[in-house]
């Protein structure tokens, strides 16, 4: 049996992960989390998942040997307190990782490193800015280092994924397909803003990738997203496509403001690409029908499993 440990346990990415993995029988997967004991019901039958805090872990499996360990937990925050528990925790973590037999570990960082100072699409190499208030990419930015010192030169297999927005993430196009759906207008404040998206999914199949080819010699830095941006009344707009042309709602009409936000994001995915010949799947259309389907419970092309869990 191969342990593959996952951190931040009860999020989107980590229980979506958790799903794909589950019926591998030659898997053994530890969760981590500040609460356990949710886990612990929600996974009740699976002999195979053992749901544990970050200083259980420590105390009990201190001699183990371990496959993968993948770092989600982090505040999603600009709260400055949880901030330094998260990177707190991730020191902890580390500290554990150099002096057991680890194979591969995999933190979780964002895109938000890169700041907007520079123009995208930001490639690894980009500076990195965090944006000014930003406490949660300055931390990000840190914990990216700490992982560089703590394990770079070591005996670990270690990267950095620079996460794209997660589609599932975004309020706002939840709010755009809720409004679609209840016949109301579409508020967009500007509508030039640029965004890009990924699925959970495709996040999802990119890590199980990473667990897969672990002994492939990993970079540092990689960035995972689509490598794709969309404006935001374009998003609107395909919003409405959809809930006119498969879901036959009224018509849906959408409401410009204008706004002072020009922000512009988004990176170039092609090192991951390449070294791991994986390509997302899932255009920005089917996370719209996704939502949709998940907000109707259509369920017709699906929607991520762990939306069930995370957001209800």
């Amino acid at each position: 049996m191969q342990n593959i440990v996952i951190t931040g346990a009860s999020g989107l990415i980590a229980t979506e992960l958790t799903f794909r993995l589950l019926n591998q029988s030659d898997i053994n997967l530890i969760l981590l989390s500040t609460h356990p004991e949710k886990l612990r019901q929600r996974y009740d039958g699976y002999f195979n998942v053992h749901c544990l805090t970050l200083d259980e872990f420590i105390t009990h499996y201190r001699l183990g040997d371990f496959k993968t360990i993948i770092h989600t937990a982090f505040a999603r925050s600009n709260n400055g307190r949880l901030l330094v528990e998260s990177v707190n925790y991730t020191r902890r973590l580390l500290d554990f990782v150099q002096e057991c037999n680890v194979h591969s570990f995999i933190n979780i960082s964002s895109q938000s490193v890169y700041g907007v100072s520079t123009p995208p699409m930001w490639h690894e190499d980009a500076p990195l800015d965090p944006a000014v208030g930003d406490m949660y990419a300055l931390a990000k930015t840190f914990t990216e280092t700490l992982v560089n010192v703590m394990l770079g030169g070591g005996r670990v297999n270690y990267t950095n994924i620079r996460l794209s927005s997660v589609c599932e993430n975004a309020r706002f196009l939840r709010v755009f397909v809720g409004k679609a759906l209840a016949g109301e207008p579409i508020q967009v404040q500007g509508g030039e803003q640029r965004f890009s998206f990924i699925d959970v999914r495709d996040v999802v199949s990119a890590l199980v990738t990473l667990i897969e080819k672990s002994d492939f010699p990993f970079k540092p830095i990689y960035n995972l997203g689509t490598g794709h941006q969309t404006s935001l009344i374009g998003l609107a707009e395909e919003v409405r496509r959809v809930a006119e042309e498969r879901y036959h709602t009224q018509p849906v009409q959408i409401l410009c403001t204008p706004s002072d936000d020009h922000r512009s994001v988004g990176m170039d995915n092609s090192r991951f690409m390449v070294d791991f010949s994986w390509k997302p799947v899932l255009s920005e259309t089917d996370m719209i029908i996704s939502l949709f389907e998940y907000l109707t419970d259509v369920n017709g092309m699906g929607y991520p499993i762990a939306f069930k869990y995370v957001y209800q």
